[in-house]
């Protein structure tokens, strides 16, 4: 089944694509209502625009600063951002009130977002389940880098193609009050932004100026994807026929990348 959006409910959606120089939502917490959960300037809350049926739409707010991203915190609001979402994503798994539960962010104008201030989206799948149509192999490639028990590969079958960067972690790191775990949902952190540094400022020639990042549990580990975002491929659009960059473009991305990678200590 495919799910149902709602047009009606998206009415007075605020949208900084179309219509730039609105105020920012986000940035006035005194006017958010709904909150479920806060640490900080982190702020998990029930998403006003509730345009998806049977479904439940949550925001997470990153940060206080309008104008952050992922690429640019620094480590310790990077460490405290992704585990005060990777623990609201958990939470809302542990209700079991879902089919399925997605954590993903857009951003810029080609991500499918239209809020520039720093946000993921949670939502609970009532009747779907959000990982129905993937593979083991869509998570599988070129191995780039691994560190303790963080691993990155480039996918060789990506979900929708060019160019897709897996960033894994064993489940539950970011929960826990061991000193490895902690250390290691720490290097998670890291390893997602310098894959989103490295997408938005190398890859194709710095050329992308919008990405997303999806996150899934798959076979005991949290996976991060992170790809550029383009206009979407017809083969894409009326086939469902993913492509994937060259061999040769791979290795050469996952040579730069490695570099990156490797200064993570």
């Amino acid at each position: 089944m495919a799910l149902v959006f709602d047009v009606q409910q998206a009415n007075g959606k605020p949208d900084d694509n179309r219509r730039p120089g609105i105020a920012c939502p986000f940035c006035d917490t005194e006017g958010l209502a709904n909150i479920i959960r806060r640490d900080g300037d982190c702020i998990w809350l029930d998403n006003k625009f509730k345009t998806l049926r049977a479904t439940r739409q949550t925001v997470l707010i990153e940060s206080a600063n309008h104008d952050a991203d992922l690429v640019t915190y620094e480590p310790d609001e990077l460490h405290h951002v992704m585990r005060f979402a990777l623990g609201c994503w958990q939470q809302m798994i542990d209700s079991q009130q879902y089919q399925s539960v997605l954590m993903y962010k857009n951003k810029g104008p080609l991500s499918g977002g239209s809020l520039v201030h720093p946000h993921m989206q949670i939502v609970g799948l009532e009747q779907e389940d959000g990982y129905a149509s993937l593979t083991s192999a869509n998570f599988e490639g070129i191995n780039v880098w691994r560190q303790r028990r963080i691993s990155v590969n480039i996918s060789t079958e990506p979900i929708m193609g060019f160019f897709e960067v897996n960033v894994s972690a064993p489940q539950g790191i970011a929960a826990s009050d061991n000193a490895r775990d902690q250390a290691e949902a720490d290097l998670f952190a890291d390893a997602i932004q310098v894959a989103l540094r490295y997408i938005l400022n190398e890859h194709h020639g710095g050329r992308a100026e919008s990405y997303n990042l999806f996150f899934y549990h798959l076979d005991g580990r949290t996976i991060a994807k992170a790809l550029p975002r383009w206009v979407v491929s017809p083969y894409f659009v009326g086939y469902r026929l993913a492509q994937v960059n060259a061999e040769t473009t791979l290795d050469i991305d996952a040579e730069r990348l490695r570099a990156h990678l490797e200064t993570l200590v």
